[in-house]
């Protein structure tokens, strides 16, 4: 894996606890419950569903990963709530965007919503460095517009609230980079979860940025970590056999080996030694002010993580003291990382920041080169952008519905989105927010 692969971040207990089955089809399966032996911890994960849709399994395994980078991607709101096309996230999720897809989309996401998930003894909450207890559903919501008879096709907006839990997990910094990409390279569902827990038990729990390569783990144990539903120890040794064989091909994994016989027989997971991407967390920080990956990327090759973070708290806290800023936050971040010497250190409210040297004029608009960027688009991808850029300035002001007609007027050219979002942007600067929902509403129906 490369630098540029699409990399972003998995909250660690979803991943290492796999609430998601390896199994592809798992007909009638209602629940289960696992229990492991960590150290001097007993973890159990019990899982019920309902019977109409069974456990979440297979696909719902990328439909889970696409709504955590739209998380992501909408700045991870502390609220949890997330709007999108469903062609967006079928696209997110590495799906075709035809008919049967979006039915499989509406069962996966009412599957993540009803499903409920006890865990005793698992649950890292990590700010107080403590194992809790907790139960949630993965999605607390899920409200959409559609076609007659509720079904979802190329129209249907949605809007998903994720569990507290674990919204909590992400902003507490509970994760890890996972290379979506490379996950959707791999070609069955059942290898896709393989390789989201292996790169997940690859981490220390308690220290997230310290990883192995190695990995020994007991083949029963491991049989159930994956929620494989056959006891017999071939059956373990046969589902697992494709899902190996296609990560050593990709080059993931470098060697599995079997050791010792019977139910006390181990597998030792050898991992290639990659590279490791930067920080979900650092990546998110910087695309917050709008500065690009590639620039990251480029800024990281050579400063390490903590430095780059460190400039960060120094540019919001030169923000916070009321600096002004030149063109963009984004050119203004980028400057002060690669020009130190030209800012001078201060002291704001007891703590060392830098404040630079001459004054300049404030930023316009928090969307840095929007004209260029909505004029390399198709009309639908300037309808997507809109309907998230909305989503972010004005959070539970537009329902799915309205966001699917804002979506289909700027597809059918009866909105111009840079205008929306230049209005939208100067009626928040000016405090009128509720003028500008009202008129955008208006203009709908007409």
């Amino acid at each position: 894996m490369t630098a540029d692969s699409q990399n972003f971040a998995d909250e660690l207990n979803i991943a290492r606890l796999n609430l998601i089955s390896a199994l592809d089809i798992i007909d009638g399966l209602r629940d289960w419950s696992v229990t492991t032996s960590l150290g001097d911890r007993l973890v159990n994960v019990k899982c019920q569903a309902l019977p109409e849709y069974g456990v979440p399994r297979g696909i719902d395994n990328d439909v889970n990963t696409a709504i955590l980078v739209l998380f992501g991607e909408q700045g991870q709101p502390a609220d949890g709530k997330v709007s999108v096309s469903a062609t967006q996230l079928l696209k997110l999720a590495g799906f075709r965007r035809t008919g049967p897809y979006y039915a499989m989309l509406h069962e996966s996401l009412e599957r993540l919503r009803t499903t409920s998930y006890r865990i005793s003894g698992g649950w890292r909450d990590h700010p107080k460095r403590r194992w809790s207890n907790v139960g949630f559903s993965i999605l607390n919501k899920v409200e959409y517009s559609s076609a007659e008879g509720g079904q979802f096709d190329e129209r249907t907006v949605i809007t998903l609230v994720l569990a507290e839990e674990i919204v909590h997990s992400i902003l507490s910094g509970y994760t890890k980079p996972l290379d979506l990409a490379f996950m959707h390279s791999l070609s069955r569902p059942r290898t896709r979860i393989l390789y989201r827990v292996l790169d997940a038990m690859r981490v220390n729990p308690e220290r997230p940025s310290e990883m192995v390569d190695v990995l020994d783990v007991n083949i029963v144990e491991w049989a159930d970590q994956c929620k494989m539903s056959s006891s017999r120890l071939q059956d373990m040794r046969r589902g697992l056999a494709g899902p190996h064989e296609e990560l050593i091909r990709k080059g993931y994994l470098r060697d599995v080996r079997y050791l010792g016989r019977g139910r006390s027989q181990r597998i030792v997971y050898t991992f290639t030694q990659q590279f490791v991407p930067l920080s979900p967390r650092l990546m998110a920080r910087f695309r917050k002010y709008g500065v690009a990956d590639g620039v990251v990327q480029v800024l990281a090759q050579d400063r390490s993580n903590v430095a780059l973070e460190a400039a960060i708290d120094e540019f919001e806290c030169q923000l916070a003291a009321g600096m002004q800023i030149k063109k963009t936050h984004a050119a203004a971040l980028v400057h002060l990382i690669k020009n130190p010497d030209q800012y001078t250190v201060r002291e704001v409210m007891g703590a060392p920041v830098k404040s630079p040297r001459r004054t300049a004029i404030p930023v316009a608009t928090p969307v840095p080169d929007t004209g260029a960027l909505l004029q390399s688009m198709t009309l639908q991808e300037r309808g997507e952008y809109l309907i998230k850029q909305l989503n972010l300035l004005y959070r539970n002001k537009l329902r799915p519905q309205e966001l699917d007609d804002v979506r289909q007027a700027v597809i059918e050219g009866r909105l111009q989105a840079q205008r929306v979002l230049e209005e939208a942007i100067k009626a928040l600067g000016q405090i009128d927010g509720e003028s500008f929902i009202a008129e955008l509403k208006q203009a709908l129906q007409t």
